[in-house]
């Protein structure tokens, strides 16, 4: 008689566990895009925090850099972050957008959440480049923000839950 199959060697649905491509499915649909608008550069089953998770990480045709941990059993999104990996040169360091629009923006990003979530807030200079950066606390998850001055756009937002 041959040794039952351990839980490392078992596939699909199995045991409780989604797949690879269910979890890439999953970061996927929590930022908004489809497959055929990324490159998918790791999906990698590891453990954190004690539990199994994907690490999935892909990049859209703006050069915008995901990270997503999906939870091995649930298929839940435990933590995600994006980058902007490529900024247009600006010749001119000035900035376009106030330091409340980039509250704003970062705010819309949150629905629910009001100014007096933001926990930290900092205007900083990066190459030249004003950018605004900040917290978010609300409904237990802190947001980690990075906003272009001139453009307004996101350059950096990362999503946990407070405490980590």
């Amino acid at each position: 008689a041959s040794p039952a199959a351990s839980p490392a060697t078992t596939s699909g649905q199995s045991g409780g566990q989604i797949t690879a491509d269910q979890a890439k499915a999953a970061a996927l649909a929590h930022a908004g895009l489809t497959s055929g608008q990324v490159t998918v550069v790791k999906c990698k089953l590891d453990w954190e925090n004690g539990r199994q998770v994907y690490e999935v990480e892909f990049y859209d045709s703006s050069y915008t850099e995901y990270d997503y941990e999906i939870d091995a059993s649930t298929g839940s999104v435990l933590k995600y972050d994006y980058d902007a990996e490529y900024i247009a040169p600006n010749s001119s360091g000035s900035q376009s957008i106030t330091a409340d629009q980039a509250k704003a923006l970062a705010l819309a990003q949150v629905p629910g959440a009001t100014t007096a979530n933001i926990y930290e807030f900092e205007v900083d200079y990066d190459d030249g480049r004003v950018e605004y950066e900040g917290e978010i606390l609300y409904n237990g998850m802190k947001y980690e923000f990075q906003i272009d001055g001139h453009s307004g756009s996101i350059r950096e937002w990362e999503a946990e839950p407070a405490g980590h």
